[in-house]
């Protein structure tokens, strides 16, 4: 299934705006630690932390990463009305939330109703989709099944991504079926060829060795890949690194970019708007371990640079050492690292 992408009217969008700052005022105080996803003064690199807080700090030895498919197209209209329930008495107000959850999309110019999902694009749907996992994933899974689970268990989730660290592969094993059966009560299903357990932790790298593999397993969080390594000490360190897949995709970004920019701008605007998307870049990717990937973003975009600057115009073009010199009069944002992910003790 397609996703189902809405985008509101100017006025539906205020109306949305003016519904959302009530509704989040009324859930937020009721929402877990456990969960990042947009919510107010909450980030992506936040709950990074929280994952290495866990790996780094806790008898954590077992990443259980699990993918809900289609997750937006599929929330249950009908459950998700149950989760308004629980705090949301004012019925007036409830059905107006109810209206924009059932609105309909339009394809193709003809109208079509909508019994499940909500809307990617419109301003309500994140913290529709955080009210939903809240009631079906976060609270169950902290008063239900942290509980009856005899070693350490710990989730962190940004919206519908999630992942779930336990003490054993028995527990790990036990926890992801237990997860699958939940969700399905809900009409989610968990995607099997996204899903995996992975050995991860201070003694995986052992462990792997021993059963003749060189390196752990990895997994990918919020754009990042998750890996074992080892501090200058020989202490065993999490580290991470751009995920390959987004890596690729933001340097093909900037490749169509510069070439639809180049001759829309003077060279001294072009670099200022260079400078301002490699910021943009460090302020997300540049976090403690990330110093690799950042740099090669910078050689990258530098690269692309002259390929698409010396197609500017039938003048003589830069050579490689001629751009060097060039980018030492006329530098453009240099890697730096915008977050400590070290200062959790």
């Amino acid at each position: 299934m397609n996703a189902i992408l809405g985008i509101p009217t100017i006025i539906d969008k205020i109306v949305q705006q003016g519904i959302k700052k009530i509704i989040e005022a009324i859930f937020e105080p009721h929402f877990l630690d456990c969960s990042y996803g947009f919510r107010p003064n909450r980030s992506c690199h936040q709950a990074l932390k929280a994952v290495h807080k866990m790996v780094m700090t806790k008898p954590i030895n077992w990443i259980i990463d699990i993918d809900i498919k289609g997750f937006f197209d599929n929330v249950d209209h009908q459950w998700m009305i149950e989760c308004l329930n629980q705090i949301i008495v004012d019925p007036n107000f409830r059905s107006t939330i109810i209206k924009f959850l059932k609105a309909g999309v339009i394809i193709e110019g003809k109208y079509q109703k909508t019994d499940r999902g909500t809307p990617q694009g419109g301003i309500l749907s994140p913290l529709l989709a955080n009210i939903y996992l809240h009631y079906v994933l976060d609270l169950w899974f902290k008063e239900v099944l942290a509980k009856k689970t005899k070693g350490y268990t710990e989730m962190v989730r940004y919206a519908d991504d999630f992942i779930i660290g336990a003490q054993t592969k028995p527990e790990a094993e036990a926890i992801l079926e237990e997860v699958k059966e939940r969700l399905k009560k809900f009409k989610l299903e968990v995607s099997a060829e996204k899903t995996r357990i992975i050995e991860f932790g201070k003694y995986a790298e052992e462990n792997s060795r021993n059963r003749g593999r060189q390196k752990p397993g990895t997994f990918n969080f919020l754009g990042f890949t998750h890996y074992c390594s080892k501090s200058r000490r020989g202490k065993f360190l999490m580290k991470v690194k751009t995920d390959k897949k987004r890596m690729n995709n933001k340097l093909k970004e900037m490749n169509l970019w510069l070439k639809s920019a180049r001759n829309k701008m003077t060279a001294k605007e072009l670099w200022k708007a260079i400078s301002v998307r490699l910021k943009g870049h460090y302020n997300y990717y540049g976090i403690s371990s990330n110093s690799r990937s950042i740099q090669n973003f910078y050689h990258q975009t530098t690269r692309l640079t002259r390929k698409w600057i010396n197609r500017r115009s039938q003048k003589k073009s830069f050579n490689i050492q001629e751009f060097s010199e060039y980018l030492k009069q006329h530098p453009l944002a240099k890697p730096a690292l915008a977050y400590n992910m070290y200062d959790i003790w």
